[in-house]
């Protein structure tokens, strides 16, 4: 545990840990029954900027209890996600494009995504949902979509082999057009529960 590569793996970790369960809300519409993907996301894309409360878990093999944190989360269309941790330390991680700034109290990193493929694929994915882009969706997973009245599930599956080899699954669940609960899987079996709720 006191090797390069398992120092390099627990970056890997935290920094997954910072971006795995970023989401938002659409604007408050009512949905017919059986609604369709696409139209789906085209009520995303109406919103243009959103804000939503979250508390999320994030469970480890290295962890002894789940990691908690909770904040808000901001959407600025076409492809900005600034998530405020409020709990249990100040933070703030601010996306745009392929670019990640972690901001705390003492100091900033920038990270550029493109050397991560295996996190950016994952923001791509949120994102992609939050701005109502399928093709961007079905560029980069296998999609499972069910809707029953007014509740519906998104299952992501990459297609990509060396994705898989972190990111086992993304499920999103949502109540209307509200996402409510993400839950991100890792190859590993780590995973991450993230409730949403306040959407403004």
């Amino acid at each position: 545990m006191i090797s390069g590569t398992m120092n390099h793996l627990k970056i890997h970790n935290k920094i997954a840990f910072l971006l795995l369960t970023c989401s938002i809300a659409a604007p408050a519409y009512a949905l017919e029954d059986k609604l369709e993907l696409p139209e789906l996301l085209h009520l995303f894309a109406q919103q243009k900027k959103s804000t939503v409360d979250f508390i999320e878990e994030k469970y480890a093999f290295f962890l002894d209890e789940p990691l908690k944190s909770s904040g808000y989360i901001e959407f600025l269309a076409p492809n900005k996600l600034n998530k405020y941790i409020v709990k249990p330390e100040k933070m703030s991680q601010k996306i745009t494009g392929n670019i990640l700034e972690i901001k705390n109290p003492d100091k900033t990193h920038t990270i550029d995504l493109n050397d991560h493929p295996e996190f950016s694929v994952l923001l791509r994915s949120i994102i992609s949902v939050l701005a109502g882009d399928l093709d961007s969706l079905k560029k980069d997973f296998k999609i499972i979509f069910a809707n029953n009245d007014s509740t519906w599930s998104l299952l992501l599956t990459p297609h990509d082999s060396y994705i898989a080899g972190y990111i086992e699954s993304i499920k999103m669940f949502g109540n209307n057009n509200k996402l409510s609960k993400i839950i991100v899987t890792e190859a590993n079996n780590d995973h991450s529960i993230t409730l949403l709720s306040n959407h403004r």
